[in-house]
Parts: C-alpha cells; structure tokens; sequence
C-alpha cells in the first residue's frame, strides 16, 4: 500500500531532525548520510527519496530555520520602510530573546557557522552570508535616504557592525556555555550600537 502524503512528509521531518542533531553534534563532515538515516529510523532509499545530499539536507535545514524576523527584515529591505533601523533594532531584540530559548536556532547557528563538506557547500554557504549582508545594506542604505543613518558611516559599514555584533555575541554565548543573559546583555549592547549608527536627531536653531 502506497504510504499517504502525510506519512512521506513526517518522514521527512524525522530526517531533518536527525540531520540537525547530528550536524551539530559530530559536524557534518562526519555525519554521514547512512548514520543520519539510522538515527531517523527509515532506510537510505527514504533518505535519498526527500534529499540527494548532505547538501540538499543542509539546504532545507537553512530555510526550515528561517525565522519571522528573517522573512520580516527581507521584505523590508525589497519593499522598503519607513524606520529601516528600528525595524533592525525590534527584529535584532526579538531574535536574541527567541535564540536564548530556541534550542533548534543554537544547533543551526553552530552548524551555518562550521566547515563545509565540500567547495559546493562553502560556497553555498558565502552565499547565504552574502545575501545578509545584501539585506541589511539595503537597509541601511533606505536608513541614508531619509537621513537616519550617521553621516560618517556608509551603509557597507553599517551591515558590517550589525552582522560582526551579532554573530559574535550569539557565538560567545555559545562557546562560553551560555555563562551570561544573551538577551540581557545584547540588548543592552544593541541598544548602545544603534545609537552609534543612527544619524543624531536634528536640532532646531
């Protein structure tokens, strides 16, 4: 009997879970397809019936991973906005309040930021990390428009700050073994660097 549409998607799911845990824990060089396979309980031909690689796995965990914030700030960037930096700053507070809780974004920050498995993935993964630093300059530069963005700063430099902060805070949460309040202590950072990048308010003569 053919299994039913709802039975191949939660198949699935459990490969995709055991991917993740997996990816994180041994690294994906050395999780094989065979052993994430096992560890979801179906057969190699399940596997390679959703997914055709490490790759293609690695793929669908990213976008699985996509949180609202993401969506949010892309179509802000696309369609423009009319307070580019606080839109940053609102989707900057609640993904590190998300992050501290969601144990599924620490495995996909640990696995987005190892090494690839092959050059195909490396440069997926400059890919991605490219199309960030597109989005949030994109913002910046909306922010330059409507001169909200601090003159000495281009908007290059600004997706630099943002993206160089962030990662490193989420990673030395995570290296220290989450020895201090991320949302705490980022969004007090946070706070101070967007009034760094914020053109100061005008004043009236």
């Amino acid at each position: 009997m053919r299994r039913s549409k709802q039975d191949a998607e939660q198949t699935r799911i459990d490969i995709l879970d055991a991917a993740e845990q997996m990816f994180c824990t041994q690294g994906v060089a050395s999780a094989t397809l065979e052993k994430i396979s096992r560890a979801a309980g179906v057969t190699r031909g399940a596997l390679y019936w959703h997914f055709k690689d490490k790759l293609d796995l690695l793929r669908a965990l990213h976008e699985r991973s996509l949180t609202p914030e993401e969506v949010l700030i892309r179509n802000a960037a696309t369609q423009g906005h009319d307070d580019p930096l606080g839109l940053l700053e609102q989707a900057a507070v609640d993904m590190l309040l998300n992050f501290e809780q969601d144990e599924r974004q620490q495995r996909m920050f640990v696995i987005m930021n190892s090494h690839a498995i092959d050059d195909e993935a490396a440069a997926w993964q400059r890919e991605v990390n490219a199309d960030l630093f597109r989005t949030l300059a994109m913002l910046a530069t909306q922010a330059q428009a409507l001169g909200r963005l601090a003159p000495d700063l281009t908007p290059d430099e600004a997706a630099i700050m943002m993206i160089a902060s962030m990662g490193g805070l989420l990673n030395e949460w995570l290296r220290t073994g989450k020895t201090f309040g991320l949302s705490a202590v980022g969004i007090k950072l946070l706070a101070q660097q967007m009034a760094f990048i914020r053109a100061a308010p005008a004043t009236s003569a």
